[in-house]
């Protein structure tokens, strides 16, 4: 869920766009915490201050995980670029390996974006699981 997070992504080092890497205990929360590093890279800090005022149901269907993860982020962007307000919280509700329901909520930007992400790649996209059960996902973003 977006909205005061804990450490769950770190900014990668990557030679013209911004790349991620993020963790979650489970998939969904995979799915989330990645809304989450990408909103507050755009918004910074800010992120954490703004107000949630709508809210949506969001469904994406996709080849497999890896391409729904690009998928679930490019739906977001585009509800950015739509309304103009950024998502500050995302609940997953149903995630398998094609299909994703999600519930998000919006709230307008606060001040200037810190960084204007106009799309997600696949370069160098991996979503992996490691031996302890944790998911991993590095994402690179188009600036």
């Amino acid at each position: 869920m977006i909205g005061q997070q804990p450490s769950c992504f770190e900014e990668i080092a990557h030679t013209a766009d911004v790349a991620v890497r993020v963790w979650g205990r489970s998939l969904p929360e995979l799915f989330e915490h990645a809304a989450y590093a990408m909103f507050r890279l755009m918004a910074g800090e800010e992120l954490e201050l703004v107000e949630p005022r709508h809210q949506q149901d969001v469904h994406v269907v996709s080849l497999d995980v890896e391409s729904l993860l690009v998928d679930w982020l490019t739906e977001l962007l585009i509800i950015f670029a739509t309304t103009g307000e950024l998502v500050v919280r995302a609940r997953v509700g149903e995630l398998a390996e094609k299909r994703l329901r999600a519930r998000v909520w919006t709230g307008p930007l606060p001040g200037a974006l810190h960084k204007e992400i106009k799309a997600v790649t696949y370069h160098g996209l991996r979503v992996e699981r490691d031996p302890k059960g944790m998911w991993w996902a590095t994402i690179v973003f188009d600036v």
